[in-house]
């Protein structure tokens, strides 16, 4: 899969069948609309590409507000380079920002990547203010001669799937249920940093990661996790909080992956959640810190995620 930030590189590969939206976590909404890209672009003859945003607009329309999402874009590529796109366009906002919706539809859908089908949301939005909807998406289908495809909403449980659900089911704890939105498990990933070696005096050497500011996490607590290092994974048990037995300060993640004693600082890892285990506590003594450590990793060893 290409990813670009220029028309130009786009342009030489046009015509174009288009999906359009923000794909914050690549939920399954996300991918019943990639597929029907792709067998739309099988149909015409065409080749695919997700068109979405280097910055969430929202970060861009609302700076002082904190925009949390579920993956950033390293992660979000990843994961539609897997469902067989062939080029991720990352468009500036502030480049579009001010459009009127016609103006985006002839100007970018129609100039820059002479477009011959479109697949969007039922909710999707564009142009400035967001004065575009679906039905204006169709009409401007119909007068610049390309399909517009609207997709119904994703449901699960009798809720309509959205990143929006899925951003308040991770910060709820409730990582065990996220994959039936995401259809697959939630996940951080960073470089393994130098914490303040709590772990490793006690005997359990943990990796810390430094995770983007502007990533959901799920509450504070020690979770069943698996986490991957050098291209493997490993059974493990993370924690995100203080670590208030050590009077800590700061939040952290950190995680103890089992049977692996590797010196990984520096490294990348990614840590996938599969359940809630406990809260995070407060004890009175290392030593009963030591002994709960121990329980959970007697109990994430017992632990199997559902496939």
């Amino acid at each position: 899969m290409k990813i670009t930030e220029h028309y130009d590189e786009a342009a030489k590969n046009a015509p174009w069948c288009i999906a359009l939206g923000s794909f914050d976590g690549v939920h399954l909404g996300h991918k019943k609309l990639i597929e029907i890209l792709r067998e739309e672009a099988v149909s015409a003859g065409t080749q695919s590409m997700v068109y979405t945003f280097h910055t969430h607009p929202r970060k861009i329309l609302i700076p002082d507000r904190h925009i949390y999402l579920i993956t950033d874009n390293k992660k979000r590529s990843e994961i539609i380079e897997q469902l067989g796109v062939d080029m991720l366009y990352l468009e500036d906002f502030n480049n579009i920002r001010d459009m009127g919706a016609e103006d985006f539809v002839k100007n970018i859908l129609v100039d820059r990547f002479s477009v011959k089908s479109v697949v969007i949301g039922y909710n999707y939005r564009f142009g400035a203010k967001g004065a575009g909807n679906a039905a204006v998406l169709k009409e401007y289908g119909d007068k610049y001669g390309f399909r517009v495809i609207i997709v119904d909403a994703y449901e699960v449980n009798g809720h309509a799937v959205s990143s929006s659900l899925i951003r308040h089911i991770i910060r709820s704890g409730s990582v065990d249920k996220v994959s039936e939105y995401l259809g697959r498990d939630f996940s951080v990933h960073g470089k393994v940093v130098y914490g303040k070696q709590n772990g490793e005096v006690m005997g359990f050497k943990t990796a810390n990661i430094n995770v983007k500011k502007d990533i959901t996490l799920p509450k504070k607590g020690v979770y069943h996790t698996s986490t991957k290092v050098l291209g493997r994974l490993y059974k493990s048990i993370t924690n995100i909080g203080f670590n208030p037995t050590f009077n800590g300060e700061s939040l952290s993640v950190e995680t103890h992956l089992l049977d692996f004693c590797d010196d990984i600082y520096g490294e990348e890892i990614e840590i996938f959640f599969h359940k809630y285990k406990r809260d995070e506590i407060k004890f009175k003594n290392v030593e009963e810190l030591v002994k709960q450590i121990n329980s959970d990793i007697r109990d994430r060893l017992e632990y199997e995620p559902l496939e």
